[in-house]
């Protein structure tokens, strides 16, 4: 939870570092409306979670600081504002080939997939 959470903040807490969404997509306008849209919440509502994510990086995973109360992110705001930030990528942002690597289809599915299979690993579930 704490890499996602470090990861995420570079991509979307962080305007000054070299990760940051802004610095890849075209039209911020677009993306910002199809992100807030996607993950159902306000322009405000997304800046004050990524000041709560912020807070809990800065307070007990980059730094441990003498709080004593710890309260984690909630990740499905992580993980879904990543997935459209891969989605619109792919979709939006790949006139030149770059993500020849990149798994083609939608970062839902593909992380589903993963889930799956991580279950059948770990044996949490029953083969299909």
């Amino acid at each position: 939870m704490d890499i996602c959470v470090l990861e995420w903040c570079k991509l979307f807490a962080d305007p000054r570092g070299k990760h940051y969404w802004q610095k890849v997509v075209s039209d911020p306008g677009v993306f910002t409306r199809g992100l807030l849209q996607e993950l159902g919440i306000s322009e405000q509502e997304f800046d004050t979670y990524a000041d709560g994510v912020r807070e809990y990086r800065d307070k007990f995973v980059a730094h441990l600081d003498s709080e004593e109360v710890m309260t984690p992110p909630v990740l499905r705001v992580l993980k879904n504002s990543v997935s459209y930030l891969y989605d619109f990528l792919l979709a939006h942002e790949d006139e030149g080939g770059y993500f020849m690597d990149a798994p083609a289809r939608s970062a839902a599915l593909f992380y589903s997939s993963v889930t799956k299979q991580a279950k059948l690993v770990y044996g949490r579930q029953k083969p299909t």
